[in-house]
């Protein structure tokens, strides 16, 4: 059994406990995907507050539809998928195109905010800024991408979820999220030539 198998079956034994009334057993899951799960909310809404409240409204959601899940997936693609659609329909209700953020030089600045992608300590002055400019840029590229698109791209480059996982969380075939990742390829690299 690889390692991948062994998460999904601590997965559902810890889901199982949880359905049999250790509730307190739902917090290992919670300790296990909370910050990768406020990551994601962060690359599609761009604000550390809303990104806390979003991941955290989908472990609420996922808490209380935990009976619902099948285990034909991994829990984290199931919470992962419950989490984007909670950002997007945020962003629907605040009338805002979902923003991808690059988080470069980002070394977690304020108390509470993780370090998702800390500075090269051996660049200079120089390198440092041209890598903040280019990462500025890239960002408003991806922002520009369709909804779609900018899924793939952060679930699969930013978040670093497999094909396979991007397909499940945003409900679709892998060949989708390859022809996704393609075209939003193009266009960066239309942009930022």
């Amino acid at each position: 059994m690889g390692v991948g198998a062994d998460v999904a079956a601590d997965e559902t034994e810890i889901i199982g406990a949880v359905l049999q009334g250790e509730k307190e057993r739902y917090g290992e899951l919670v300790s296990r995907y909370q910050l990768a799960a406020w990551k994601l909310a962060y690359s599609f809404v761009g604000d550390w507050e809303e990104a806390k409240d979003l991941s955290q409204n989908g472990f609420i959601k996922a808490y209380r539809h935990l009976g619902s899940f099948h285990g034909g997936a991994r829990f984290s693609t199931w919470l992962y998928r419950i989490i984007a659609n909670e950002c997007k329909d945020f962003l629907r209700r605040r009338g805002r195109q979902p923003e991808l953020l690059i988080l470069s030089g980002c070394a977690g600045d304020e108390e509470g905010e993780p370090a998702l992608d800390p500075p090269d300590p051996g660049a200079g002055p120089r390198q440092t800024a041209q890598d903040r400019e280019l990462a500025s840029k890239l960002a408003r590229a991806i922002g520009r991408l369709p909804m779609n698109q900018r899924a793939a791209f952060s679930l699969h480059h930013l978040n670093g979820l497999p094909l396979e996982e991007v397909s499940r969380v945003m409900g679709c075939r892998e060949g989708t999220v390859k022809s996704h990742l393609f075209r939003a390829a193009q266009s960066l690299r239309r942009v930022l030539a």
